[in-house]
């Protein structure tokens, strides 16, 4: 069946919801990356930011957001969607019990060779330094799909940066899909998340037709109804992030005035050329 039928007749977990009219067309993509430390952020911290988003925004499923777009549906006002990268064990001790004690849906994505490599011991439910480094195995995986309703989508089979890649691209991307596809049993079509944000107009035509239902980045912005779905924006939260600067890269303000500034060297640079070569003679 393609993508775009299971889009509109499958998503039963989701449970899209019938949007207002009167809705803004940017959707704000938050990216948690569980590398090295606790989701990047300790749990104090990620419980004010999540605190914060609960307060100011609506935070919908990525599939209902792909659903509103194939529906052709604006999303609802203040619309931000929660994402988690890499697959480490502490987003099942720290980042989910956060998200369920808050009812709020996100989507991870697994590196699926690391959690694969994963031995299948049961492990305790509180944090420990290990988790840090260890992927979530696919039992837990299907624990936290069953319990929390938390989507799993592709961040490749080893994380290679993949316009590097002059072979085995095609592994990277199908491979996976098949892994969490046979592993998780979910009827609606995985996404993907490049890794390090890093694709080509060639890898996002090779996601889109291996069959993955959407594709984000690491550039910064919001997503319209127009955005290209494998070239979906998010805003990256840094570790020291405080709750200013977080709500400001939520927002899309980081993201904006990063923009600028690229655009502002752009510019400059020429002038900067000019005045040095004037002096120089």
């Amino acid at each position: 069946m393609p993508i775009a039928a299971v889009i509109r007749e499958k998503c039963v977990p989701c449970r899209p919801a019938t949007y207002p009219q009167k809705t803004l067309p940017a959707v704000h993509v938050p990216m948690y990356t569980s590398m090295n430390t606790a989701i990047a952020v300790d749990r104090a911290l990620f419980l004010t930011q999540l605190t914060y988003i609960k307060r100011h925004y609506r935070v919908i499923a990525l599939c209902d957001y792909l659903v509103a777009r194939q529906n052709r549906q604006l999303a609802p006002h203040h619309s931000v969607i929660l994402t988690f990268d890499d697959g480490q064990r502490n987003f099942l001790t720290v980042a989910a019990p956060v998200l369920n004690e808050l009812g709020l849906p996100a989507t991870m994505f697994l590196v699926t060779d690391q959690v694969e490599a994963r031995d299948q011991s049961k492990l305790g439910p509180n944090w420990t330094p290990l988790d840090d480094r260890i992927s979530l195995s696919w039992s837990e995986a299907k624990t936290l799909q069953s319990d929390q309703a938390i989507k799993f989508g592709s961040h490749t089979c080893s994380h290679p940066e993949l316009p590097q890649l002059s072979t085995n691209v095609d592994r990277e991307l199908h491979d996976s899909l098949g892994a969490i596809r046979e592993n998780l049993h979910d009827i609606f079509p995985p996404a993907l998340a490049y890794p390090y944000g890093n694709y080509s107009e060639s890898i996002a035509g090779k996601a889109r037709l291996t069959g993955y239902s959407c594709a984000l980045t690491t550039e910064p912005g919001p997503n319209s109804i127009n955005t290209d779905l494998f070239q979906l924006r998010r805003a990256v939260v840094r570790r020291y992030d405080t709750i200013d600067i977080f709500a400001a890269r939520v927002s899309g303000l980081v993201g904006w005035l990063r923009i600028v500034r690229d655009i502002f060297r752009r510019l400059s640079l020429p002038l900067v050329r000019a005045w040095n070569s004037a002096f120089s003679q």
